[in-house]
């Protein structure tokens, strides 16, 4: 499971805002980097896109994820070489069926990351300051 606990508290000026901006920041931000991180997820459904907000206060987002190996995906992870995983193969993707008969044979000792939340978090943050601004000032 991955988590992501955003804190807007250095942002200059943050407390002097009117709530509504303040409140109106937060939510851009917010829906802005759960984009960011569907759009980066290396797979095309599941629960490794299902990436949502958990709470919110004027000063911090924390978002996260439902799938339990999120972070083996972001980090990496070692794996057994020779050990059978069952599912099929459609296409190029192999999905896990533990009642499958046929399946894969794993080979790498270990899995590269992905690190697909951290390209979310540089791709979401040059944009934070202009989710905060009154008609452009």
């Amino acid at each position: 499971m991955v988590r992501i606990d955003v804190d807007l508290s250095g942002i200059e000026g943050l407390k002097e805002l009117p709530r509504e901006t303040i409140k109106s920041g937060m939510n851009k931000t917010a829906k802005t980097l759960i984009s960011e991180l569907m759009h980066r997820s290396p797979v095309d459904h599941g629960l490794l896109k299902q990436w949502a907000v958990t709470s919110q206060t004027d000063t911090e987002i924390r978002i996260q994820s439902p799938a339990k190996y999120a972070g083996y995906v972001n980090y990496g992870h070692s794996q057994q070489p020779g050990r059978f995983i069952p599912g099929e193969w459609k296409g190029d993707k192999f999905r896990y069926n533990p009642k499958a008969k046929t399946g894969m044979v794993l080979k790498q000792p270990y899995v590269r990351g992905r690190h697909f939340v951290e390209a979310s978090i540089r791709a979401t943050q040059p944009r934070i300051r202009e989710f905060f601004t009154i008609n452009g000032k």
